[in-house]
């Protein structure tokens, strides 16, 4: 009860002085030049009020065409993403297929061994990458 009491005399002051409105001519800096004194505001004629709100008209609704739209451009994206991975998985087949042929120089890439197995493993990569494109794929259609 103590603490409650201390509290609204303590803020009772501040929420008296937070209604209080100041104007310009409340404010100690001498009025710019050209600019509206509070006499101006109140010259002014007041706004005009109309009787009824008229009621626009709504406005058409296009929501299923920006989602359809939206639809297109991810199947769009996803076989782009498909192009890429088959394009990729190509690059490295021919990695392979370029060492075991043993084309060029003995200090070009790749070699048999190790660098084969990891674009075999890369390869597996992809191709699991590419199911799951398809997956999705196939559950935007």
């Amino acid at each position: 009860m103590k603490k409650t009491l201390i509290a609204v005399a303590l803020l009772l002051p501040a929420m008296a002085m937070a209604q209080e409105k100041y104007t310009n001519d409340d404010l100690d800096i001498a009025p710019k030049r050209d600019a509206y004194t509070n006499a101006d505001i109140r010259k002014l004629a007041p706004l005009p009020v109309t009787g009824s709100a008229v009621a626009a008209e709504p406005m058409p609704v296009v929501a299923a065409d920006r989602a359809a739209l939206a639809m297109t451009a991810r199947r769009d994206e996803m076989f782009l993403d498909l192009d890429m991975l088959n394009a990729e998985i190509d690059y490295w087949e021919d990695v392979i297929d370029t060492a075991f042929r043993g084309t060029g120089g003995i200090n070009d890439y790749p070699r048999i061994g190790r660098d084969t197995a990891e674009a075999r493993e890369r390869i597996i990569r992809l191709r699991r990458h590419i199911y799951l494109v398809e997956e999705e794929l196939a559950r935007l259609r």
